[in-house]
């Protein structure tokens, strides 16, 4: 039989189960206990029946968590915002320990291999730490049966911001020169927005310097996709009609300024903002 053959699912008594011999998976009961206390038994031992016992294939740690439980109550509780909830697995009364199992038949080669895979699945892959931050901020602090804590976040966002600030920037392609001739020299590139009526250029070319920035200054590079990009263009130039002795920066600084003042109008009594307060948001003159 080399392959494993379901059999049934039910609630085994713990002393009726035997922990895989040799395992070399070594987890961390505690933690699973805690999990099983907030959420319960969400995953079925796998068990395999040898005809004289029953042998854990896989979940031994889960099998020690509830050995640790032991006979209800335990008088274990967790503080949610919704009160105090009794321990998942016993509901703070009297209870008889027991492991819903998923039993199977295989041969000794078949129950190696799934014990074995099962451990090492665990161990394959890696994390999308971005992923993984946002999943833990999303339970706003409630972290009882996750394994992590305050500090594991904190930890995970510093690990992050790290890794941001020490990801080397992609140098400018530059195009080849055609052998036998020298490339000319290109003039510096302002990034001061033009008047009404011209394009947006499009900065520095690559192998050229800008002008230094004005004491007290800050650059800000926006990337877009050409045709948002080209649509960004078109709405700085129609918003010079209000703010004619602008530059594009200052413009869309303004605008951002009126989509706060937006968004601030949810919080209102009523809900409501007036064209005077978006215009004197974006710092229009009074008319």
């Amino acid at each position: 039989m080399s392959q494993a053959t379901y059999e049934r699912t039910e609630d085994v008594a713990l002393g009726d189960l035997r922990p895989f011999p040799g395992n070399a998976r070594r987890g961390d009961p505690a933690v699973i206990l805690q999990s099983l206390v907030r959420t319960g038994q969400f995953r079925s031992l796998i068990v395999r029946d040898t005809g004289d016992g029953l042998v854990v294939l896989a979940g031994n740690h889960t099998l020690q968590a509830l050995l640790a439980h032991g006979p209800g109550p335990c008088g274990l509780t967790t503080t949610t915002d919704d009160g105090e909830l009794p321990c998942a697995l016993c509901d703070g009364q009297e209870w008889t320990p027991v492991a819903r199992c998923e039993i199977v038949t295989c041969d000794d080669p078949t129950a190696t291999r799934i014990n074995l895979v099962d451990n090492r699945s665990a161990e394959l892959g890696g994390w999308d730490q971005e992923a993984l931050a946002e999943l833990i901020a999303g339970l706003d602090g409630d972290l009882d049966g996750t394994g992590y804590t305050d500090a594991d976040l904190d930890k995970l966002v510093a690990a992050i911001e790290e890794a941001y600030e020490e990801e080397p920037e992609e140098p400018a392609a530059k195009q080849p020169t055609p052998a036998g001739t020298t490339e000319p020299a290109q003039p510096a590139t302002s990034s001061a927005a033009p008047a009404s009526g011209d394009t947006i250029p499009e900065g520095p070319a690559p192998g050229t310097v800008a002008p230094p920035l004005p004491d007290g200054t800050r650059s800000m590079l926006l990337t877009y996709p050409a045709a948002d990009r080209d649509e960004a263009a078109r709405l700085v130039l129609a918003a010079r009609e209000l703010f004619p002795a602008e530059d594009a920066a200052i413009i869309v600084l303004r605008a951002l300024r009126t989509l706060v003042a937006v968004l601030d109008s949810r919080h209102a009594h009523d809900g409501v903002v007036t064209v005077k307060a978006l215009l004197c948001a974006a710092g229009a003159p009074e008319s």
